[in-house]
Protein backbone atom coordinates (compact mmCIF):
# COMPACT_ATOMS: atom_id res chain seq x y z
CA UNK A 1 0.00 0.00 0.00
CA UNK A 2 1.35 3.40 -0.77
CA UNK A 3 3.03 5.54 1.95
CA UNK A 4 0.07 8.33 3.38
CA UNK A 5 3.14 11.21 2.77
CA UNK A 6 3.02 9.74 -1.27
CA UNK A 7 -1.22 9.23 -1.59
CA UNK A 8 -1.96 12.10 -4.42
CA UNK A 9 -5.74 13.65 -3.98
CA UNK A 10 -8.71 14.08 -6.25
CA UNK A 11 -9.72 17.36 -6.44
CA UNK A 12 -12.47 19.02 -9.09
CA UNK A 13 -14.74 22.02 -9.45
CA UNK A 14 -18.05 22.28 -10.76
CA UNK A 15 -18.83 25.60 -10.67
CA UNK A 16 -19.04 26.18 -14.25
CA UNK A 17 -20.57 24.71 -17.21
CA UNK A 18 -17.17 22.85 -17.36
CA UNK A 19 -16.17 19.91 -15.01
CA UNK A 20 -12.50 19.47 -14.23
CA UNK A 21 -11.17 16.81 -12.32
CA UNK A 22 -7.56 16.59 -11.74
CA UNK A 23 -5.25 13.79 -9.25
CA UNK A 24 -3.02 16.44 -7.66
CA UNK A 25 0.39 15.42 -5.97
CA UNK A 26 1.82 16.12 -2.40
CA UNK A 27 4.17 18.63 -4.45
CA UNK A 28 0.83 20.27 -6.15
CA UNK A 29 1.98 18.58 -9.38
CA UNK A 30 -1.10 17.92 -11.65
CA UNK A 31 -0.39 14.04 -12.65
CA UNK A 32 -4.27 13.46 -14.63
CA UNK A 33 -6.49 16.04 -15.90
CA UNK A 34 -9.57 15.62 -17.18
CA UNK A 35 -13.03 18.16 -18.64
CA UNK A 36 -16.04 17.92 -20.05
CA UNK A 37 -18.62 20.46 -20.61
CA UNK A 38 -22.32 19.75 -20.74
CA UNK A 39 -25.79 21.15 -19.07
CA UNK A 40 -25.46 19.14 -16.40
CA UNK A 41 -22.38 17.11 -14.55
CA UNK A 42 -24.37 14.43 -13.30
CA UNK A 43 -23.73 11.90 -16.17
CA UNK A 44 -20.19 13.14 -16.51
CA UNK A 45 -18.29 13.59 -13.18
CA UNK A 46 -18.17 10.30 -11.84
CA UNK A 47 -16.89 8.95 -15.65
CA UNK A 48 -14.06 11.70 -15.20
CA UNK A 49 -12.71 10.30 -11.79
CA UNK A 50 -12.93 7.12 -13.14
CA UNK A 51 -10.48 7.81 -16.02
CA UNK A 52 -8.16 9.44 -14.06
CA UNK A 53 -8.05 6.98 -11.17
CA UNK A 54 -7.82 4.28 -14.26
CA UNK A 55 -4.93 6.39 -15.66
CA UNK A 56 -3.32 6.97 -12.54
CA UNK A 57 -3.30 2.73 -11.68
CA UNK A 58 -5.49 3.58 -8.61
CA UNK A 59 -8.34 3.01 -6.40
CA UNK A 60 -10.25 5.50 -4.36
CA UNK A 61 -8.49 3.76 -1.27
CA UNK A 62 -5.38 4.92 -2.56
CA UNK A 63 -6.30 8.49 -2.41
CA UNK A 64 -5.27 10.79 0.67
CA UNK A 65 -8.25 12.87 0.47
CA UNK A 66 -11.39 14.30 -1.97
CA UNK A 67 -10.96 18.50 -2.60
CA UNK A 68 -14.08 19.81 -3.91
CA UNK A 69 -14.92 23.24 -5.13
CA UNK A 70 -18.23 24.71 -2.93
CA UNK A 71 -18.96 27.14 -5.26
CA UNK A 72 -19.60 29.79 -5.48
CA UNK A 73 -21.25 29.03 -9.31
CA UNK A 74 -24.05 26.96 -10.25
CA UNK A 75 -26.43 25.75 -7.92
CA UNK A 76 -27.35 22.03 -9.78
CA UNK A 77 -23.29 21.94 -10.82
CA UNK A 78 -22.26 22.47 -6.89
CA UNK A 79 -24.89 20.06 -5.51
CA UNK A 80 -23.36 17.62 -8.36
CA UNK A 81 -20.20 17.99 -7.04
CA UNK A 82 -20.18 17.89 -3.46
CA UNK A 83 -22.63 14.62 -3.33
CA UNK A 84 -19.82 12.98 -5.85
CA UNK A 85 -17.39 14.43 -3.33
CA UNK A 86 -19.12 12.46 -0.62
CA UNK A 87 -20.18 9.51 -1.93
CA UNK A 88 -16.20 8.74 -2.99
CA UNK A 89 -15.48 9.76 0.52
CA UNK A 90 -17.60 8.12 2.89
CA UNK A 91 -17.04 4.27 2.17
CA UNK A 92 -13.20 4.95 2.27
CA UNK A 93 -13.47 7.45 5.17
CA UNK A 94 -11.16 9.57 3.20
CA UNK A 95 -11.15 13.40 4.06
CA UNK A 96 -13.41 15.81 2.59
CA UNK A 97 -11.93 19.61 1.86
CA UNK A 98 -14.50 22.15 0.30
CA UNK A 99 -12.28 25.12 -1.32
CA UNK A 100 -13.79 28.31 -2.76
CA UNK A 101 -14.11 28.18 -6.10
CA UNK A 102 -13.60 32.01 -6.49
CA UNK A 103 -9.84 31.55 -4.53
CA UNK A 104 -9.09 29.01 -7.34
CA UNK A 105 -10.10 31.05 -10.45
CA UNK A 106 -7.77 33.36 -8.38
CA UNK A 107 -5.27 31.72 -8.55
CA UNK A 108 -5.42 30.56 -11.84
CA UNK A 109 -5.39 34.29 -13.13
CA UNK A 110 -2.09 35.18 -10.77
CA UNK A 111 -0.17 32.36 -12.53
CA UNK A 112 -1.42 33.41 -16.11
CA UNK A 113 -0.81 37.33 -15.36
CA UNK A 114 2.81 37.50 -13.72
CA UNK A 115 3.43 40.64 -12.54
CA UNK A 116 -0.35 41.86 -11.64
CA UNK A 117 -1.34 42.80 -8.63
CA UNK A 118 -4.80 43.14 -8.23
CA UNK A 119 -6.93 40.21 -9.61
CA UNK A 120 -11.35 39.85 -10.01
CA UNK A 121 -12.28 36.37 -10.98
CA UNK A 122 -16.11 36.28 -11.57
CA UNK A 123 -18.15 33.70 -12.21
CA UNK A 124 -21.45 33.83 -13.98
CA UNK A 125 -24.56 34.14 -11.39
CA UNK A 126 -26.96 33.74 -14.11
CA UNK A 127 -30.18 36.41 -13.28
CA UNK A 128 -28.20 39.12 -14.69
CA UNK A 129 -25.17 39.08 -12.18
CA UNK A 130 -21.78 38.21 -11.40
CA UNK A 131 -20.34 36.26 -8.67
CA UNK A 132 -16.85 38.20 -7.87
CA UNK A 133 -14.00 38.49 -4.87
CA UNK A 134 -11.06 41.05 -5.13
CA UNK A 135 -7.62 39.52 -4.73
CA UNK A 136 -4.11 41.08 -3.57
CA UNK A 137 -0.71 39.79 -5.11
CA UNK A 138 2.04 40.14 -2.57
CA UNK A 139 5.48 40.97 -4.05
CA UNK A 140 6.13 37.62 -2.29
CA UNK A 141 3.16 36.14 -5.03
CA UNK A 142 1.05 34.94 -2.61
CA UNK A 143 -2.76 35.36 -3.71
CA UNK A 144 -5.17 37.24 -0.71
CA UNK A 145 -8.43 37.99 -0.78
CA UNK A 146 -9.83 41.20 0.51
CA UNK A 147 -12.69 41.24 2.78
CA UNK A 148 -14.91 37.96 4.16
CA UNK A 149 -17.59 38.27 1.68
CA UNK A 150 -17.89 37.09 -1.88
CA UNK A 151 -19.74 39.74 -4.13
CA UNK A 152 -22.80 39.14 -5.97
CA UNK A 153 -23.72 41.74 -8.51
CA UNK A 154 -25.01 43.02 -11.40
CA UNK A 155 -22.20 44.18 -13.65
CA UNK A 156 -22.47 47.88 -13.85
CA UNK A 157 -22.84 47.43 -9.65
CA UNK A 158 -19.84 45.01 -9.93
CA UNK A 159 -17.85 47.93 -12.26
CA UNK A 160 -18.55 50.39 -9.92
CA UNK A 161 -17.26 48.35 -6.41
CA UNK A 162 -14.38 47.16 -8.19
CA UNK A 163 -13.04 50.34 -9.53
CA UNK A 164 -12.95 51.98 -6.09
CA UNK A 165 -11.22 49.24 -4.86
CA UNK A 166 -9.06 49.90 -8.03
CA UNK A 167 -7.37 52.42 -7.50
CA UNK A 168 -6.65 53.13 -10.91
CA UNK A 169 -4.37 50.29 -11.10
CA UNK A 170 -4.69 47.45 -14.08
CA UNK A 171 -7.46 45.04 -13.06
CA UNK A 172 -7.16 41.25 -14.08
CA UNK A 173 -10.27 39.81 -15.04
CA UNK A 174 -11.56 36.56 -15.51
CA UNK A 175 -14.17 33.58 -15.60
CA UNK A 176 -17.33 33.09 -16.64
CA UNK A 177 -19.06 35.94 -15.60
CA UNK A 178 -16.38 38.35 -17.93
CA UNK A 179 -16.77 36.01 -20.62
CA UNK A 180 -20.41 36.88 -20.79
CA UNK A 181 -20.02 40.65 -19.22
CA UNK A 182 -17.19 41.70 -20.97
CA UNK A 183 -18.43 44.59 -23.12
CA UNK A 184 -19.23 46.13 -19.98
CA UNK A 185 -16.74 45.56 -18.12
CA UNK A 186 -14.45 46.66 -21.34
CA UNK A 187 -16.71 49.91 -21.62
CA UNK A 188 -16.76 50.61 -17.87
CA UNK A 189 -12.69 50.34 -17.19
CA UNK A 190 -11.18 51.18 -20.65
CA UNK A 191 -7.32 50.94 -19.97
CA UNK A 192 -7.12 49.75 -16.60
CA UNK A 193 -9.42 46.25 -17.67
CA UNK A 194 -7.49 43.37 -19.05
CA UNK A 195 -9.19 40.29 -19.63
CA UNK A 196 -7.27 37.16 -19.26
CA UNK A 197 -8.95 34.10 -21.60
CA UNK A 198 -8.34 31.37 -19.11
CA UNK A 199 -10.35 27.95 -18.14
CA UNK A 200 -11.28 27.81 -14.78
CA UNK A 201 -11.68 27.20 -11.90
CA UNK A 202 -8.99 24.60 -12.54
CA UNK A 203 -8.86 21.12 -10.29
CA UNK A 204 -5.26 21.61 -10.25
CA UNK A 205 -6.09 24.74 -8.39
CA UNK A 206 -8.48 23.23 -6.07
CA UNK A 207 -5.92 20.62 -5.36
CA UNK A 208 -2.91 23.41 -4.47
CA UNK A 209 -5.36 25.27 -2.53
CA UNK A 210 -6.26 21.77 -0.58
CA UNK A 211 -2.98 20.74 0.42
CA UNK A 212 -2.30 23.43 3.18
CA UNK A 213 -5.30 22.15 4.62
CA UNK A 214 -4.81 18.43 4.72
CA UNK A 215 -1.61 19.07 5.99
CA UNK A 216 -3.37 20.85 8.91
CA UNK A 217 -5.68 18.14 9.13
CA UNK A 218 -8.19 20.77 8.28
CA UNK A 219 -10.99 18.80 6.90
CA UNK A 220 -14.79 19.17 6.18
CA UNK A 221 -17.77 17.16 7.84
CA UNK A 222 -19.18 14.96 5.88
CA UNK A 223 -22.66 15.47 7.35
CA UNK A 224 -22.82 18.53 7.69
CA UNK A 225 -20.83 19.92 4.72
CA UNK A 226 -22.61 22.48 1.99
CA UNK A 227 -22.01 24.07 -1.35
CA UNK A 228 -21.30 27.54 -1.19
CA UNK A 229 -24.45 28.93 -3.48
CA UNK A 230 -23.38 32.49 -3.05
CA UNK A 231 -27.37 33.56 -2.98
CA UNK A 232 -30.17 31.39 -1.12
CA UNK A 233 -31.41 28.61 -4.28
CA UNK A 234 -34.31 29.50 -5.82
CA UNK A 235 -36.14 26.59 -3.83
CA UNK A 236 -35.53 27.94 0.14
CA UNK A 237 -37.47 31.28 -1.08
CA UNK A 238 -40.75 31.63 0.06
CA UNK A 239 -43.43 31.90 -2.80
CA UNK A 240 -45.56 35.02 -3.09
CA UNK A 241 -49.04 34.44 -1.11
CA UNK A 242 -50.25 36.68 -3.69
CA UNK A 243 -49.37 34.00 -6.45
CA UNK A 244 -50.74 30.89 -5.08
CA UNK A 245 -53.89 29.88 -6.50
Amino acid sequence: MMEPALRPLLAFDTSTPTARVALISPAGECLVLREKTAARHSANLLALCDEILVAAALKVSDLRAIACGAGPGSFTGLRVGLAVAKGLALPTALPLVLLSSLDALALDLAAASPGVQLLLPCIDAGKGQVYARMYDVTEGGAVCARGTCDWVLAPDALCALASEAAGGRTLRMGGTGVERYGEVFRSFFGEIFVAAALPGPSAAAIGRLAWPRIHREDFDDLETAVPRYGRPPDITRPKNPLLVT
